[in-house]
């Protein structure tokens, strides 16, 4: 992520701040009713092969704070680019996917506890198609549309439909390169037949080197059939672009 200068965009800039802001009423009294809070720790390594193909390791970690009960879970994808869009106002980075309108990712997923032997674990393969498309103020739409396909230890198979919103801005405002977003996820569960959980979450992108970016964010997942049935996650993501 290269600054772009310009009066242009320190004032959209303020404008995505005051719209990230406006966001704190819906999301302080959720946090207020929480049941639970957690800790995400996560590590993203992604491995460009060619202008169209890359490689992706993404191992996360997770558990309440009030306990040692950790789950991790460890990803590969292999994503390629389907078409190229006009984003030439956005800053070089090392990131180059996000200059391309299309996506499509497919991946598995393995999921375990790593502290209570007697938890099922979860087999899970993964196919991912997502858009962007630019909006008025530079700002950025990715609708992220996946299929995930589960193997639960001790249950039938399953299916499990995710649709999630996001909308991001490339910020360059004296001297601070960032990218801020919010993003809304729904999910449709075979298992229920009902759309559950929902997530939601506000966090940014910051480039500290050329090839290294970290990512804080705040989450917030609410569900039906989970236990617990609110959480609150704080994050922290390192990407590693090669």
């Amino acid at each position: 992520m290269r600054n772009r200068a310009g009066v242009g965009i320190a004032v959209s800039g303020r404008k995505l701040a005051l719209c990230l802001l406006s966001a704190g009423p819906w999301i302080i009294p959720a946090a207020a009713q929480s049941t639970g809070d957690e800790l995400r720790p996560e590590l993203g390594i992604y491995i460009q092969q060619g202008p169209l193909v890359r490689f992706e390791l993404v191992d996360s970690f997770r558990g309440p704070q009030s306990s040692q009960d950790w789950q991790g879970d460890f990803a590969f994808y292999i994503a390629t680019a389907l078409k190229p869009v006009f984003r030439q106002e956005l800053r070089d980075e090392p990131d180059v996917f996000r200059n391309k309108y299309l996506v499509f990712r497919a991946g598995y997923r393995y999921q375990t506890s790593l502290t209570n032997a007697t938890s099922a674990s979860e087999n899970r393969g993964i196919l991912e198609l997502t858009p962007r498309y630019i909006l008025p103020w530079q700002l950025v739409i990715s609708d992220r549309n996946r299929g995930e396909f589960r193997f639960i230890q001790g249950r039938p198979f399953s299916t499990r439909y995710r649709n999630r919103l996001r909308l991001e801005r490339d910020v360059h405002y004296r001297g601070l390169n960032c990218t801020p977003y919010v993003y809304d996820e729904i999910f449709y569960d075979t298992r229920y037949n009902q759309l559950t959980p929902n997530l939601y979450a506000l966090g940014a992108e910051f480039p500290v080197r050329l090839h290294v970016v970290l990512e804080p964010y705040y989450l917030r997942q609410n569900g039906s059939h989970s236990t617990p049935a609110h959480i609150n996650a704080v994050g922290f993501k390192l990407n590693l672009y090669f």
